[in-house]
């Protein structure tokens, strides 16, 4: 894996003025990922599907990594709601192709789920196509124990945040312990 671009990315917040480089990245995505990320091609994307990405809706943590030139190559979001167990947080992660296996999918999730942690969310639940092997493989590092539910288009899985095991990045170890990092 070569890690040293991904030392070139920077993570952060989405702002509702992203939505111009957010539409410009969902329309640059390969038919295949935009398939395994939103189960159908979006490109271009809906006014609706934009206004979630960009975070303007108000009901999603939104983060974007950048490029050295401020290009998006990847994006990742949290939509909490009231859950079977407390605040659930349904995840979503997306990395433009020619970034893929960098461990920037990794890093996002990381982020989203230390941000979940420190909001109270107490579950996260993550809908997979079954072909999407790399998030499937994800989850089962980070949630070996998580349950899966199979519907007809796609593998949901609810991972509790108080069962989150080992590092995704494989850069060292960072257990959460159910309490929001500092």
């Amino acid at each position: 894996m070569d890690r040293t671009l991904v030392a070139a990315a920077l993570l952060r917040q989405a702002d509702p003025a992203d939505c111009a480089v957010i539409r410009e990245f969902v329309c640059g995505l390969s038919p295949r990922t935009q398939r395994l990320r939103f189960f159908a091609y979006v490109a271009p994307p809906s006014t609706g599907l934009l206004r979630a990405l960009c975070g303007t809706t108000g009901r999603a943590d939104v983060l974007l990594v950048t490029g050295s030139d401020g290009t998006v190559i990847a994006h990742g979001m949290a939509a909490d709601s009231p859950g079977r167990d407390g605040l659930e947080s349904s995840i979503g992660l997306v990395v433009a192709d020619r970034w893929q296996r960098r461990g920037l999918g990794a890093m996002l999730l990381n982020a989203l789920t230390t941000r979940a942690a420190r909001r109270g969310v107490a579950s996260l639940v993550m809908e997979v196509l079954p072909d999407n092997h790399v998030m499937l493989g994800i989850i089962a590092r980070r949630w070996p124990d998580a349950p899966v539910e199979r519907t007809p288009d796609a593998l949901v899985f609810r991972a509790s945040m108080l069962s989150v095991s080992g590092d995704l990045s494989g850069s060292g170890d960072h257990r959460a312990t159910g309490r929001s990092a500092a």
